[in-house]
């Protein structure tokens, strides 16, 4: 990073599986998991990568800012019987690393999602936050992410081998 505080060189590129250390490190400190206790290795991200190639637009990106990994998101776009098969793209595994919160990379990394879904013919973004992240949630909000209905959960059970 840049000693004067201004903003670092920031680019965005879609993820390969020989990031998977880096996406590893960056999604513990979603919600400050210790590397000890993350239950996700780089094995098993290049497993849920490989999952993820077989949709046409899943993809895990990686945000550099000056050259180092500092930030990571998933997308899928895809179209649904709704609004005519318009598609539309759905943001998860939203990650800047906490040393560079509040710099406006984060802002840069949406900006950058954002026209990834418009170049995917999307007409809406929409993610899922923790309501624990109230700082993520403001963050969102000064993006321009409003509120849209709620967000509903029920376990699913795994079935019997």
């Amino acid at each position: 990073m840049t000693a004067d505080h201004s903003l670092p060189h920031v680019t965005v590129r879609q993820a390969t599986p020989d990031d998977a250390d880096a996406l590893v490190a960056l999604l513990a400190e979603m919600d400050d998991t210790p590397a000890r206790v993350a239950t996700l290795d780089a094995a098993g991200a290049r497993k849920i990568m490989a999952e993820m190639a077989a949709y046409p637009y899943f993809r895990a990106y990686l945000v550099f800012a000056d050259d180092v990994a500092v930030g990571t998101f998933s997308m899928l776009a895809f179209c649904s019987l709704t609004h005519e098969g318009t598609r539309q793209a759905v943001l998860d595994a939203v990650v800047i690393s906490r040393a560079c919160r509040g710099q406006g990379i984060g802002s840069l990394m949406l900006d950058h999602a954002v026209r990834i879904a418009g170049e995917a013919g999307c007409y809406k973004i929409a993610l899922s936050s923790n309501l624990k992240r109230m700082d993520a949630d403001r963050f969102y909000e000064n993006f321009g992410f409003t509120q849209h209905g709620i967000s509903l959960v029920v376990p699913v059970p795994k079935p019997h081998a």
